[in-house]
């Protein structure tokens, strides 16, 4: 199955493309969670899996143990902090 990814704040500098903005395409296996997704990215990027602390699937919040599904939108965040 195949999922759209897009990386946010820190995890954004380990997309490979020009534009940085832009989904990356993904190929997972069937019944892949959104973690699994991470350690692939982790894998193939250098992304850090542990700085994958939320996620949102199709625009809504999704727990990391979330079940993706083929052509799903993902936005993967590592931990916010501000004030």
């Amino acid at each position: 199955m195949h999922v759209f990814v897009r990386l946010y704040a820190l995890l954004r500098k380990h997309h490979p493309g020009p534009n940085r903005s832009a989904p990356l395409e993904v190929e997972l296996a069937p019944g892949a969670s959104v973690l699994d997704l991470a350690r692939q990215l982790a894998t193939t990027l250098g992304a850090p899996a542990e700085l994958v602390r939320s996620a949102f699937v199709n625009n809504q919040a999704a727990a990391l143990d979330a079940v993706l599904h083929d052509g799903d939108q993902v936005g993967l965040f590592p931990p916010v902090v501000g004030g």
